[in-house]
């Protein structure tokens, strides 16, 4: 036998002095005939026992090398490489007894699911409730009202809530290994993947907070880690086995979870996507050209990826809000940014329903029912172009700006009440201009008329008349208030339209936010409408006062809200505040920063205060990680370029080599494009940490790099390429150590940390 070069035993030598043996007793046989029976017996029982032999050696010398390689692979190097990144992320995790930057907002927002309080946030809420879980595994109440910079009471626990939300980034190493090793990188790569992973800076950062930028990386990388799994389940044709089964399903509960988290959990959905789709392309070409797969089975991949992909990710994010609304089930400062009948389910609810029919002379608020459900509302400031009349904006909370008295045009034959057809003119309470409109483009959607707040005597009566035009009526599940009169204009139960007498448009929303001229408030518009069901025309009347009309005898008892219609509402509010989230002109804000600046390092964030007695953090990333992987971005780039010429002069047909580069190099390049790109095209603001997922991908385009130069070049010795990945593995641990204590906190003045300001325009 002979020894291979990674020290495995080779059968081969003895194996073919064994066969050509046996060759020459054959002949030997073939040539004797009064022998041939005793040789036969001979020579079958010698090649079993040479087969004995051979199985035997394999099974003894070579499967015991490949056993002690995959327990090395799969625990010893996974484990060492988590335990070290445990300890980098735990170090000094309590060292800032006080609120850290946006643990202000996600550990407020924890706060209220422990005190069941409903709230309104931009986020979905699987993220916050984690948050909450941790407080309440700490034996936190949800007391404290975790105001930035404020410190943490003495009995809270709040290092086992930051150690909670550290197991997530602590988890990203042991993912980020075994990806690397499905992918088909060497071993030495595999290590300096982990390794830039661990001492990344911005993510080890963030990961000693209660943020939940850790849980996203987390169920990213998961996500990630799922789909190199389906590539290698769909290179073997195995999906339809119980390993194809198993990783289909768990990818599908990865996207479920991170778009769950936040909302950039739907880049890595689409890079899912795009591989699916690359991969049903490929099955349908295998139909229609070479009959290796007939339609039947056809339509059973694209059940399986749909069931798998699709419904299984959007059933567990309906779950998380379906748990959401069951836990605030308390009225808190979210109320006024969702419907009437959420408000009124919620204990504690301060509406005032008031009357039950709608007089002239009622004192109202009136909601929106359209995508963006919040109050109709004016205040004393005006539109800087079009009429420059008082602005009519939507609220999202509740003041006396958003109160309406009710005037009726024509009270003739209707008893004082508001019914279907009236015409009516509503009067801001506070400043006691008239609601109106004009055949003027409105502020922000140009194709819609202005809507405005003038007085009676600007202009015409008519300008200010809306007639009534009812479109619904909510059934009480009270006996007492069922027989309602339907042509009446009530209070919680009835979904109305107004319509402009002069122009004949109707009084609507959009869901876009105005500029800072208009405080971000939402944008109202008189429009014509397709269909009466649009409802962005539609509105409710949610609180009541009439001091001429008596209360009904018993409380009213509202209907039961929807599930199906909070949940849309309270998404597409999520998004309509995330397009609110825009730079302001008129303010400078110090701690946000553009897009290109992040691959290079130009601005850090300050996380809280600088002062001396401040234990202070600085969030940037490991300048050689982060410069390494930009290199590795444009060298994949590069080498796309290269591979899809060869292939272009047919230079290269080797599949397996199409499949790792599919891996290796073009799932994380999207990856990255998918996560970097689309803050390049956004409008609203943005800051350092929304690079961290997209440098994610831009690390394993690095691995891929030193995977192609140093651990597949030929032209190095084995001796060479060690050297060459000890040193660089070297250069991202000093890089980490060097900028250590901007990760750890910095105690005492910011001056004797000047040393670690590489570039004039960080702030340290």
């Amino acid at each position: 036998m002979s020894t291979l070069s990674d020290g495995t035993l080779s059968a081969s030598s003895g194996y073919s002095k064994n066969i050509g043996e046996s060759a020459v007793r054959r002949k030997h046989a073939t040539s004797n005939p009064h022998q041939s029976n005793s040789t036969d017996w001979e020579t079958n029982s010698e090649d079993k026992e040479v087969r004995d032999i051979i199985e035997k050696t394999s099974r003894l010398k070579i499967g015991s090398q490949q056993s002690s390689q995959s327990a090395f692979v799969k625990y010893i190097s996974p484990l060492a490489l988590t335990a070290l990144s445990a300890l980098v992320r735990i170090y000094h995790i309590d060292a800032a007894n006080y609120v850290v930057w946006d643990e202000a907002h996600f550990g407020k927002f924890g706060s209220y699911y422990l005190k069941r309080e409903f709230y309104f946030d931009v986020h979905p809420p699987l993220g916050k409730l984690l948050v909450a879980l941790s407080g309440y595994l700490a034996g936190y109440d949800g007391s404290f009202e975790f105001e930035s910079g404020k410190a943490f009471p003495d009995d809270m626990n709040f290092a086992f809530m930051r150690l909670f939300n550290c197991l997530f980034g602590i988890l990203v190493t042991p993912l980020t290994y075994r990806t690397a090793v499905l992918a088909g990188f060497d071993q030495w790569t595999c290590w300096f993947v982990s390794l830039m992973v661990i001492f990344e800076q911005l993510s080890l950062t963030l990961s000693k907070f209660i943020l939940l930028d850790s849980m996203l990386l987390f169920f990213t990388v998961f996500t990630f880690f799922c789909l190199v799994n389906l590539h290698k389940v769909c290179s073997e044709r195995m999906e339809m086995s119980k390993l194809g089964f198993k990783w289909f399903l768990l990818t599908g509960i990865s996207i479920g979870c991170v778009c769950s988290v936040k909302w950039v959990g739907l880049f890595v959905t689409i890079l899912v996507g795009l591989y699916t789709g690359y991969d049903l392309i490929l099955k349908y070409f295998q139909v229609t050209s070479t009959d290796t797969l007939n339609w039947k089975t056809y339509v059973k991949h694209w059940i399986l990826r749909v069931a798998s992909l699709i419904i299984i990710p959007i059933t567990i994010y309906m779950l998380a809000f379906k748990v959401h609304f069951q836990v605030l089930n308390h009225t808190g400062p979210g109320d006024g940014s969702i419907s009437t009948l959420l408000q009124a389910s919620l204990v504690g609810n301060n509406l005032q329903y008031g009357p039950r029919t709608v007089a002239s002379d009622s004192l109202v608020t009136i909601r929106s029912q359209g995508l963006s459900p919040n109050l109709l509302h004016s205040h004393a400031h005006n539109y800087p172009e079009g009429s420059g009349e008082q602005q009519i904006t939507t609220y999202g909370f509740k003041d006396e700006n958003n109160e309406f008295e009710i005037e009726i045009a024509n009270q003739a034959g209707t008893g004082g009440y508001v019914v279907q057809e009236n015409c009516i003119r509503l009067k801001h309470s506070k400043t006691g201009c008239y609601l109106g409109a004009h055949p003027l483009a409105a502020p922000i959607t140009k194709k819609h008329f202005e809507v405005s707040c003038s007085s009676l005597s600007n202009v015409s009566f008519t300008s200010h008349e809306w007639i009534l035009d009812i479109q619904s009526q909510e059934t009480s599940p009270s006996d007492q208030f069922r027989d309602e009169n339907e042509s009446e204009l009530h209070p919680i139960s009835t979904a109305f339209r107004l319509k402009h007498k002069e122009l004949g448009c109707y009084l609507a929303t959009t869901g876009n936010p105005l500029p800072s001229w208009g405080y971000q408030q939402g944008e109202v518009v008189c429009k014509y409408p397709y269909l009466s069901k649009d409802k962005t025309t539609w509105w409710n009347i949610e609180e009541h006062r009439n001091e001429n009309l008596e209360a009904p005898a018993v409380e009213y008892v509202p209907p039961k809200p929807k599930f199906w219609k909070e949940f849309v509402l309270l998404n597409y509010g999520m998004m309509a505040s995330n397009n609110a989230l825009v730079p302001d002109p008129d303010k400078f804000d110090k701690l946000s920063s553009e897009w290109w600046e992040w691959p290079i390092l130009n601005t850090g964030l300050r996380m809280c205060g600088w002062g001396d007695d401040d234990t202070k953090y600085f969030l940037i990333g490991n300048p050689f990680v982060t410069w390494m992987s930009n290199t590795g971005i444009l060298f994949c780039i590069v080498y796309t370029l290269f591979s899809l010429f060869r292939y272009q002069r047919q230079s290269t047909s080797n599949t397996d080599s199409i499949q790792s580069m599919v891996v290796q190099c073009l799932l994380p390049f999207l990856g990255w494009i998918l996560h970097y790109v689309p803050f390049i095209l956004m409008g609203r603001v943005k800051y350092l940490h929304h690079y961290v997922p997209a440098l994610y991908f831009a690390i394993f385009s690095a691995g891929f790099l030193m995977q192609k130069l140093v651990g597949q070049n030929k032209l190095f010795p084995p001796v060479l390429k060690i050297a060459v990945y000890l040193v660089v593995d070297a250069l991202i641990i000093f890089a980490f150590w060097y900028m250590r204590d901007l990760a750890f906190g910095m105690k005492g003045s910011s001056k004797q940390y000047q040393n670690l300001r590489l570039l004039n325009s960080w702030m340290i």
